[in-house]
């Protein structure tokens, strides 16, 4: 095994994260999925990994580099070597493996390359270096790796040379048994995966020009432009350019400017009209402008006609014409529907992309969101979130989006655990931004306390009585009025606060026995500067 590729080869931190609640209910979820991920940490020959968990044995790259990089709040070793094993195991033209297992005695550790599996490495693998200090040895292996995928990527995936990347098979996305995949004749089973680099022309409406695709390689190169400036290698503007130009020709080939949605094309450029999370896909990635996401938002993710349901975020708008949870609740025609029964494969129940809520979109929006400045619509879906694990208490793949109902799939399914728990942090406890320290402190009446204990100190946010106390080593820092996040030094040192709550609040910040006041409205973003809290820009909340 070679050096750089093993959580041990770095400097990485004793870490553990502990929450204290006086709602029983959210004390069990929390309780409850701190148990239920422990037992996802498995052993792949000479490293842990924490494997996606229920029925699924293996790290996948749609769901465990992201998995790990959450994970790293309680344990580090585990949790970054979900990201290195995809580096070790990249192949020699670049390409990424979609999936890894460990199957002991026999077969030992396997990469498979016959499906892409989308791509949720890059995000959490640069975000992973600030947690080791920007290490330079697993940024150079970062920039290689990720080079070398852009390189693979833009060598096959547009195979008719029209600069739009495509999904050659189902499993490409991870989306198994999607209706805008089935009622295109491209079978769960049969087009799951496709082995090889030559487009699967003919077969069905395949290939599919690809939002998502796009959105992964304007990650990679956003990514590769940030690490040459780390490196300088002098290479960050030619990746910065390439990054804009994935990014105009997505929107002048894949954005519906009228209706505010991004979409795929298939294999005749016909475009697949359906309203689905692809574009929260695309928003974790970084693609879409300023405006675009707050179009996205307000236009579609909180319509209670499309995504803003019981359970939040159904991965087809429930008003949409490819929206299919079961016979009984479907807006396919018949047509569709015979074509979807023909095209799905049997596991409909407990792995559909077509209309139940997945664990996995809501592990995504997170990032999808805050990364626009949407904090106080984050903190809107999560306390949903919570609120309906709290009464379903369990913790599978996919739920209900009219009932919050958790559909049929064993306990134990990672996403939604993780999901749930930074979730948690988000609205109660601590959090990592880059080198800063995240204080998050919802306006409500719980009483609670998040110690999180990482690069070996312990950053405690206490909520009780309207305010919240955050503590460095036991020592408080500083304290401010609840309904807000506070992104602070590593040393406690207060330097930004945004608004979290869905109302303006009177906001009191007290550092070392000084108090800086300012109204604070939800979204607005406000810099510590001289004594004086100075608003620095209001991202316009979605749900007024």
């Amino acid at each position: 095994m070679s050096k750089g590729y093993m959580a041990g080869d770095y400097a990485i931190s004793a870490t553990q994260a502990t929450f204290r609640c006086d709602d029983q209910a959210y004390q069990r979820v929390f309780d409850r999925c701190e148990a239920l991920e422990k037992e996802n940490v498995q052993q792949f020959g000479a490293r842990r990994v924490v494997q996606e968990g229920a029925k699924y044995h293996g790290v996948w790259l749609e769901t465990q580099p992201m998995g790990g990089e959450m994970y790293i709040k309680r344990d580090m070793e585990a949790g970054f070597n979900n990201i290195l094993v995809f580096m070790e195991n990249q192949r020699r033209d670049g390409r990424l493996p979609g999936m890894i297992r460990y199957d002991a005695p026999w077969n030992g550790l396997s990469a498979h390359f016959d499906w892409m599996q989308g791509d949720f490495f890059t995000v959490p693998a640069l975000r992973m270096a600030w947690h080791i200090d920007r290490d330079r040895g697993y940024l150079e292996r970062l920039y290689a790796t990720l080079r070398d995928f852009d390189a693979y990527l833009w060598s096959c995936r547009d195979s008719d040379g029209d600069g739009c990347l495509e999904v050659w098979c189902m499993w490409d996305t991870g989306d198994d048994n999607n209706s805008r995949y089935l009622v295109n004749r491209v079978s769960a089973i049969e087009n799951g995966a496709w082995n090889g680099e030559n487009a699967p022309c003919g077969v069905g409406k395949l290939p599919f020009e690809s939002a998502e695709f796009m959105a992964y390689n304007y990650a990679q190169r956003s990514a590769l432009a940030q690490i040459s400036e780390w490196l300088d290698n002098g290479e960050a503007e030619m990746w910065r350019a390439k990054a804009e130009q994935v990014r105009a020709r997505f929107i002048e080939y894949l954005w519906d400017d009228e209706h505010a949605f991004a979409f795929d094309r298939d294999g005749d450029n016909v475009k697949i009209d359906s309203i689905s999370l692809e574009n929260v896909k695309c928003m974790y990635q970084g693609i879409f402008t300023q405006e675009m996401a707050d179009r996205f938002i307000r236009e579609h993710l909180l319509n209670p006609d499309e995504f803003w349901t019981a359970m939040p975020l159904p991965n087809i708008a429930v008003n949409d014409p490819l929206f299919y949870l079961d016979d009984a609740h479907t807006n396919l025609s018949s047509e569709n529907l015979k074509l979807f029964k023909e095209y799905s494969h049997g596991d409909v129940a407990d792995n559909s992309w077509s209309g139940p809520v997945e664990g996995l979109s809501l592990q995504r929006s997170l990032l999808a969101l805050m990364r626009y400045g949407h904090h106080a619509e984050t903190g809107m879906i999560g306390r949903k979130f919570i609120d309906m694990l709290a009464k379903t208490d369990r913790y599978t793949q996919q739920y209900n989006p009219f009932t919050a109902q958790a559909t049929a799939g064993g306990d134990g399914y990672g996403p939604t655990i993780l999901a749930a728990l930074e979730y948690m942090a988000y609205l109660y406890g601590v959090g990592f931004e880059e080198d800063k320290v995240v204080f998050s402190a919802l306006d409500d009446a719980r009483k609670t306390e998040y110690t999180q204990t990482i690069y070996g100190r312990a950053y405690a946010v206490r909520r009780e009585n309207g305010r919240a106390a955050v503590y460095v080593d036991g020592k408080e820092a500083f304290s401010f009025t609840q309904g807000a996040r506070v992104y602070a030094s590593r040393d406690g040192v207060p330097e930004r606060i945004v608004g979290l709550n869905e109302t303006a609040i009177d906001m009191a910040l007290t550092v070392g026995g000084e108090t800086l006041t300012a109204r604070l409205h939800p979204n607005e973003e406000m810099r510590v500067d001289g004594g004086r809290l100075m608003s620095v820009k209001r991202i316009d909340f979605a749900a007024e």
